[in-house]
Order: structure tokens, then sequence, then C-alpha cells
């Protein structure tokens, strides 16, 4: 079997996603499942993938501006073609400019669009010769700007609004970065210094972090799978903002723990370590699927006090739980506008599409208060960069919950970082903290 065309399947997958609302990462999980891959071609439709998407407004204005004809009016395969040929033209330096645009022409014939070869061979040459220009052409309206990062004008405006111009242009800035790797090292079983020096061992560049303890920044040769032992029982992906919000919480070893939006499970992984064994975890899911993949992980990393059960969260906690746990964690579902560098699709959605959020997000809330012993902490916590599902959420909860206070979060690393004094609650922003976009509120039940 001939192994599978990296530059084919990734212009399948550019048509799927330019057709259908799809997630790109799950997506390209499942392409990558199938047929017999060289690892080069594999990294190469996956670096596409990812890439056409991310830089998708870009690519278009650059082919509109070296093409005689509406991007509309072409078939949808020349599009996608056009597109990632585009991508590795403007963002490839290691591809070749003859061998990106030959490849997309030969790409172009076995597609069934020979008539159209032609036409894609001289566009693609002038967006060689004239991209730079054009680029540099641009200024600093929100159009402009809009094209430049390949981020939608709706959400420039929404971000300028809500967090200020400056912080709307560190957004756009780092919004196309590839975002840092961060591992949580499994602390029931090893040391982070002995994860640490085995990865600089293989070639890796290790940072130990002091905040969160437990975590490391890695980068260089590093590809998932370098340690000689189980890397889901040793450590796991987990970025940085995640773990943040988990030491926040104050775990204490003996406490009743609940985890009520808790798939795929790293959190409550991560609290385990703060609990050592001594006390329980209670993580929800609504998906029977998604709870199976926690009490799997749980196993797979030696933890045994996780007790997974299938419940809506949005709904009132059953009664033998009203005011049992001493710490309860709500990581609630969000538009994930902070993970746009992992899910670069979101940004092509709009802010309407999340407009019932907040409703959600406020029932589950009030409904885990319930949960929260006399004196226990209540934390709220979203992977977006949106006040209406963030600040105005824990507002309005303070306002209608008169039992319970804000508590000022342990974070002091992250609030330097922001130059701010320790609040009870904080937005994180990749430019500030080096993580995903992430918001983080805390709460005391007094009453």
């Amino acid at each position: 079997m001939s192994a599978v065309s990296g530059r084919l399947v990734a212009v399948q997958a550019i048509r799927r996603l330019n057709e259908q609302n799809a997630y790109s990462n799950l997506l390209v999980n499942n392409l990558l499942q199938t047929g017999e891959w060289d690892p080069k071609e594999r990294a190469l439709a996956t670096a596409l993938i990812y890439g056409t998407v991310e830089h998708r407004l870009t690519l278009d204005f650059l082919l509109s501006s070296c093409s005689s004809k509406s991007l509309k009016r072409l078939h949808p395969a020349v599009v996608a073609i056009l597109q990632t040929a585009a991508y590795q033209l403007v963002y490839m330096d290691k591809v070749p400019d003859s061998a990106a645009v030959n490849e997309a022409v030969k790409l172009t014939k076995s597609m069934g669009q020979q008539a159209a070869s032609g036409f894609v061979n001289a566009v693609l040459r002038a967006v060689a010769r004239r991209y730079r220009e054009l680029l540099d052409g641009l200024g600093d309206s929100d159009r402009d700007l809009s094209l430049r990062y390949s981020c939608p004008l709706d959400w420039i405006k929404f971000w300028q609004k809500a967090y200020g111009r400056e912080k709307m242009l560190a957004i756009l800035a780092h919004i196309n970065d590839e975002p840092p790797t961060y591992l949580r090292v499994n602390t029931l079983k090893t040391d982070a210094r002995i994860v640490a020096a085995r990865l600089i061992e293989m070639g890796a560049t290790v940072e130990e972090l002091s905040e969160p303890v437990g975590c490391l920044k890695v980068s260089g040769f590093f590809a998932g799978n370098l340690l000689e032992m189980d890397e889901e029982i040793c450590y796991y992906y987990q970025d940085k903002a995640s773990q943040l919000a988990c030491a926040a919480l104050g775990v204490q070893a003996g406490q009743r723990v609940a985890d009520v939006c808790a798939a795929p499970g790293g959190k409550s992984l991560t609290i385990a370590q703060y609990l050592r064994g001594d006390g329980e975890i209670v993580a929800g899911d609504i998906y029977a699927k998604k709870c199976e993949i926690i009490r799997n992980r749980a196993a797979q990393m030696g933890v045994a006090n996780i007790t997974v059960v299938r419940r809506d969260a949005s709904l009132p906690c059953p009664d033998e739980w009203m005011g049992t746990f001493d710490r309860v964690l709500c990581d609630v579902p969000c538009s994930g506008l902070g993970v746009i560098r992992r899910k670069p699709e979101i940004r092509y959605k709009t802010p309407s599409e999340f407009a019932d959020l907040p409703a959600l997000q406020y029932r589950i809330l009030t409904a885990s208060a319930a949960m929260v012993k006399k004196g226990g902490w209540l934390q709220y916590s979203t992977c977006t960069l949106n006040p209406a599902e963030n600040e105005e959420v824990v507002k309005r909860f303070l306002q209608e919950n008169p039992d319970f206070s804000p508590r000022i979060l342990p974070l002091p690393q992250a609030f330097a970082a922001a130059e701010r004094k320790p609040h009870w609650h904080i937005t994180l922003f990749p430019h500030q903290q080096e993580t995903d976009g992430f918001f983080i509120a805390g709460f005391e039940r007094t009453v």
C-alpha cells in the first residue's frame, strides 16, 4: 500500500471545513487514523490543515488580489488547492515555491479539474511574487487588521469593546502563534525534576515552573513519546491555565471535591495530586462516553479516589450532596475563544452563536453552589475571552447568592504578570501569562 499524500489529505480536509461547520482538531484526528502514513506526510498534512484554517482570511485576500476570477465562482476543490498552496508559499519557508506550485497543479489535474490547472499555476505564481508587497500594504484599520491576522471584524470590534484597543491588538498579535506545550507531571508516581531531566536527555528544552508546582514547559525536540515509560502515568498534556485553575482551588488532603464538568478528566487528575490519595473527587459529565474516558484515565494514572458520575450539572444536585463538598470546581462549557490557537475555526463563528451560553453557565454555577459546605470554596472557570461568559456571570452570582463572598485567588505570579494586585477573579491572556485565554473566579460559602 502506498503512503498517503499529505497535500491531498489536506486539500480534502480544507474542502470539508470550507463547506461544513466542523472542528479541525476532530477532523485531523479522524483523517490521520486512516491509511498508511509516512511520518513526514502526516506532519505536512497536519501543518497544512491547521495553518490554512488559521490564515484563511489572509490567504483569500492574497488569492483574490492575484486572481481574475472570484473565489466564489471556482470549484470547491480548486479553492482548497489554492488555499493550501498559498499557505505553503507564504508561511512555510522550508517548502520551495516551485514545489508548492507544481504539486498544486498536479493535484488540480488528479482531482478532475484539468481545465483549471493553468489558472492555478498563474494565480499561485502571482501570489509568490506579490504577497510581501500586499501584506506590507496593510495598515492599522480594523479591516486591515482582519486581513493581516485572519480574524473576522466581528471579533476585532468585540474584543476592543471588551478589553480596549491595546489588549485587542495583543490578542490579535498572538492569535496565530503556536501555543506553548505544557505538561502536568503525575506527582503521585514521580517527581517533576526526574521527568524534566529525562526529557532534557532526549533533547528537549524544559522549564520547571514554580507556579503551579508540577508544571513543565517543554519545547524543542519533543514528540510526546520521548520517555521510556507510560506517558499517561508519568505526565499528561495540560495547559498552564488549567493547572493554575487547579492550584487556585486550594485543595488539601482529606477533602471532598467535586469537578462538575470534568471531561476529559485532566483537572480531576491534577486535583487528585493535591489530595495525595487522602480524600475524594466526584467527577461528573453529561455524556456516558466522556465519563468512561475519565474512568480510563484515572485507572492509567493510578488514581483510585475519583468517583465518576453521569449527570447534567445544570440540574439541581442530589439531596445527599447538598452542602457536603469542601471544594467545587465549575469549569463550564464555553465559547472557547481563549483556545483559538488550538481550534482556529472558532474565530469564524459569530458572537450571536454563543449568546445562550451565559444562561447555561449561570445555571451550572448556581446548581453547584448548593453542594458547597459552609466555609467551603466554589470556583468558576472558562477557556474563553468573553466578559458575558466571565465577569458578568460571576458578578450576577454574587448579587443573587448572599451566602457566598469573593475569595482572593492564590496566584501571585499570574496577577503580577497582569500588573495587578491579587483579586477574586482573573482573566489570563496569552501575551501576559503565556497560557490559553482563560478566566478564573473564586468564592467562599460564608453562611
